[in-house]
């Protein structure tokens, strides 16, 4: 139920027991209060601007929200309905109010909600990061180095090898040597998986377009990168939710899109630096464009953490094109380029 009020020469003349109850008095103790006393110092002024705009400039009706102190001290959020009407042969305010508070509580109970939603996968991007660059380590550094020794061995092995057990020997080391090749490089291809060694040497750009040429491999599509304006200068944590958003973008185009031809445009210019990646598959239906798509939702998530933004449409005449968009800055070198296709 709406609480009903009469507001004349900017005191209440009149308010139902709705009104009155809303702020914890009674309808006789409301009769003469000042505008002023009901509304928190902070919103007066609002308040009075829409009074005198009601009553001197011709605003016939006006609708505002505004916080008010119950007799108890606590906060009131009120809307605010008022038309100018006659009162007693002089002109007044009239209309009604409804108490929004618990509105505005859910409100921000979701707010703070989604805010510890971000926070928390803002916190699991980083610890999954953390955990991907340590078990790259491990791999690379401590497999790599105890695959890379037994290959020595191996070659001492055949070195020193002599006797009527001689030619069995070479055979048999020589059997090991590609299986012990095979399994370093596949040891140095998942350390770049878990954390791509470009990444921290090279940096995003050089990192992007090596792993856009090995997709381009794998997949047998068409791909294309340019790089307009200079190399930009990102933190190593806006680099990496760069890239694994760019990453992100590429697993769709292999696994949904059917697309013949990838290209990717990477901007940086006026202190904004831009990915755009674009494919000429089938495009994208508006269900895998909400938020509640895992994948759109983590390439969502990533940008946001990263103070950036990120648009995925779908291109006409078919196709989809994702980018991303977030502060840069400008590095020393230009580079201005197209590669090969």
């Amino acid at each position: 139920m709406a609480g009903v009020y009469l507001v004349f020469d900017e005191r209440f003349q009149y308010v139902n027991s709705t009104f009155a109850g809303m702020f914890g008095y009674t309808q006789e103790e409301f009769v003469g209060t000042p505008i002023r006393d009901l509304v928190l110092p902070d919103f007066v002024g609002q308040a009075m601007e829409y009074y005198r705009r009601r009553m001197h400039e011709g605003v016939s009706s006006i609708r505002y929200f505004t916080r008010c102190r119950h007799r108890d001290g606590h906060v009131v959020h009120i809307e605010v309905h008022g038309s100018r009407v006659d009162y007693r042969g002089q002109a007044a305010l009239a209309g009604v109010v409804i108490d929004v508070s618990e509105r505005v509580r859910r409100d921000q109970d979701l707010h703070r909600s989604r805010r510890r939603l971000r926070e928390l996968a803002s916190y699991l991007n980083s610890s999954r990061e953390e955990l991907r660059s340590q078990l790259a380590r491990e791999v690379h550094d401590v497999l790599g180095g105890m695959l890379s020794s037994i290959k020595l061995d191996v070659f001492r092995i055949q070195r020193r090898s002599s006797g009527p057990a001689l030619a069995e020997i070479q055979e048999i080391t020589q059997e090991l040597l590609p299986l012990v090749q095979d399994t370093i490089d596949t040891a140095r291809q998942i350390s770049d998986e878990l954390r791509p060694r470009m990444l921290d040497t090279l940096g995003l750009v050089a990192a992007i377009r090596s792993e856009l040429e090995a997709f381009g491999r794998r997949n047998e599509i068409l791909v294309g990168f340019m790089m307009e304006g200079a190399e930009p200068e990102l933190s190593a944590e806006t680099a990496t939710q760069c890239f694994r958003v760019f990453q992100e973008a590429l697993t769709n185009v292999g696994r949904h899109a059917q697309a013949e031809t990838v290209e990717v445009r990477v901007r940086n210019r006026d202190g904004r630096f831009e990915m755009q990646v674009r494919d000429d598959g089938k495009g994208i239906d508006r269900p895998s464009m909400r938020e509640g798509s895992i994948g759109m939702l983590s390439m969502a998530e990533r940008a946001r953490s990263i103070g950036g933004s990120l648009y995925v449409h779908a291109r006409a005449g078919g196709g989809t094109v994702v980018l991303l968009a977030v502060p840069g800055y400008r590095g020393p070198r230009s580079n201005d380029r197209t590669a090969d296709r």
